[in-house]
């Protein structure tokens, strides 16, 4: 059941007592998984709130409610950008509603940040540095902050696993196309990729978690799928962007922050991960009962196979249909995210 903004805003009141709504804006978000809305009280002061569809979004929030109390005043203070803090939560269809401080600010399009890096006066650090230093300090955090709120915390052998496991899941759909389901099982089977540290990962980043002030990144949202994992699942999104040398100096940026080298095949993960995407958004509408969902992925999955053989990436001659269920007889990234509204 869909929560209106209003409703959000009456929530809000209940949740922070003092707290008297006056306004209540649409805010981006995932809509398949969260209802969110940025209420402003009568003292002017901007509140966030996100209120889950279903089970699954809502541990994911109470995950992100962990890992933000687990963020002291010392933690955050090191930190060169903001995180939300929690001031509270309501009960609400047997799941809890979170409300969240809010900094305004703009959020832009990938390709936008890139040209506003690119644009960057000489005297002042650009975003793609400024990207670069921050993915490296979430990716140097401590691990033990990950294990006291009791997050995953995942080995190398658990992520390759987790996500042979997803691609056998789709497969098992019937709508995976041949090539890249070849392509990919190729790729959970090469060692070579597979050899790496994991660090702490924000797990979720893209620019829909940017927030900017004067185009400056000011604060980093979306902290809900933060755990120890594979630290090139934070650089996927940049795979969207058109100008890749916004996306190479913030991969160089990081690579001169980190106190031990990133593996080698750190870049070719990302691409991995850019074009996996497509696949569990698949999987994800098949659970939700999501039929405009899965026409979505079926027809992205056709159009990233169609194109990987137009640039030599799946070889022609395999056959382009969908493998289907015995018992039937290039890279990408996208985003499935609502449009950004500034508040």
């Amino acid at each position: 059941m869909t929560v209106t903004p209003l409703q959000l805003a009456a929530i809000v009141s209940a949740g922070v007592p003092g707290l008297y709504p006056v306004a209540a804006l649409p805010s981006a978000d995932d809509a398949a998984d969260f209802d969110s809305a940025i209420i402003i009280d009568s003292a002017d002061k901007r509140w966030r709130v996100r209120s889950p569809k279903h089970p699954e979004a809502s541990v994911r929030l109470e995950a992100e409610h962990v890992i933000l109390q687990s963020f002291s005043a010392g933690l955050r203070a090191r930190l060169p950008f903001l995180v939300p803090t929690i001031v509270g939560s309501v009960p609400l269809n047997g799941m809890q509603t979170f409300i969240y401080t809010h900094i305004p600010g703009v959020h832009y399009e990938i390709d936008e940040l890139a040209e506003i890096s690119a644009h960057a006066p000489a005297e002042s650090e650009n975003l793609a540095t400024s990207l670069g230093r921050m993915i490296a300090t979430i990716h140097v955090m401590p691990e033990t902050i990950i294990e006291d709120a009791d997050l995953p915390v995942y080995t190398a052998d658990q992520i390759r696993s987790r996500r042979r496991a997803e691609l056998e899941r789709a497969a098992e759909t019937g709508k995976l196309p041949q090539g890249l389901l070849k392509r990919w099982r190729a790729q959970m089977d090469d060692d070579s990729l597979w050899n790496f540290r994991p660090r702490v990962i924000h797990g979720d980043l893209n620019e829909d978690n940017l927030v900017l002030d004067k185009k400056k990144i000011t604060e980093i949202t979306g902290w809900s799928e933060v755990c120890v994992g594979d630290p090139a699942l934070d650089f996927s999104w940049l795979l969207a962007c058109s100008d890749d040398a916004f996306r190479d100096e913030v991969i160089e940026v990081y690579t001169r922050q980190m106190p031990q080298l990133p593996d080698e095949a750190l870049c070719d993960r990302a691409n991995l991960y850019a074009e996996f995407a497509l696949a569990q958004w698949l999987i994800r509408g098949i659970e939700l009962e999501d039929s405009d969902m899965v026409a979505q992925a079926v027809e992205l999955l056709e159009g990233l196979e169609e194109g990987m053989r137009g640039t030599g990436d799946i070889p022609s001659e395999q056959p382009s249909s969908p493998q289907r269920p015995a018992s039937s007889g290039g890279s990408v990234a996208v985003r499935f995210s609502e449009p950004d509204e500034s508040a």
